[in-house]
């Protein structure tokens, strides 16, 4: 399984989402993140509890994401990486942690955003991860592998929704 998202959450938020536009476009200019093929940035700030504004890469999108009223920066991994789940989970947070390092380090952005410890992982393979307390279950074993010495709360599911996983890192 690799068709995970990851969200960080932001503890400074002050800004409008414009902002990032330049921002994401800058990155793809720049090949600012490594092993990643950079496509476009895509305006969603239309769409409530949406994705916000986007950078699409082939490799996994990353978006400021407003779901739930909780504004952090949402990676979504598209394409294989490895064959352990954990270790994917590893890679998937580096690869974000580098993003929010990216975005709070940026001239633009200085001071109007900082992130916390908080993360919200995403199930975004219903195939192999449907919503069931079985795989639920399985979900929050690989999470715990991968986050551990952390909060791990289970969040609420529905009919249709993803598996996710809300997490405190200490």
């Amino acid at each position: 399984m690799y068709k995970i998202g990851l969200k960080r959450m932001f503890s400074v938020f002050n800004l409008d989402l414009e902002l990032f536009i330049p921002v994401f476009h800058e990155w793809i200019q720049k090949d600012k993140i490594s092993n990643h093929v950079m496509v476009d940035v895509a305006d969603y700030k239309h769409i409530p509890d949406g994705p916000g504004i986007m950078l699409i890469a082939h490799e996994g999108n990353f978006s400021i994401d407003l779901e739930d009223g909780e504004a952090g920066l949402l990676y979504t991994r598209k394409q294989p990486l490895k064959d352990d789940i954990t270790n994917n989970i590893h890679a998937i947070t580096s690869i974000l942690d580098y993003a929010c390092e990216l975005l709070e380090n940026n001239d633009i952005l200085k001071e109007k955003i900082s992130f916390n410890n908080q993360y919200k992982i995403i199930s975004n393979d219903r195939y192999y991860f449907p919503t069931d307390k079985k795989l639920e279950k399985k979900f929050l074993e690989y999470s715990q592998k991968a986050f551990d010495n952390a909060e791990l709360i289970v969040g609420e599911t529905y009919s249709g929704s993803r598996l996710n996983i809300k997490i405190d890192k200490k």
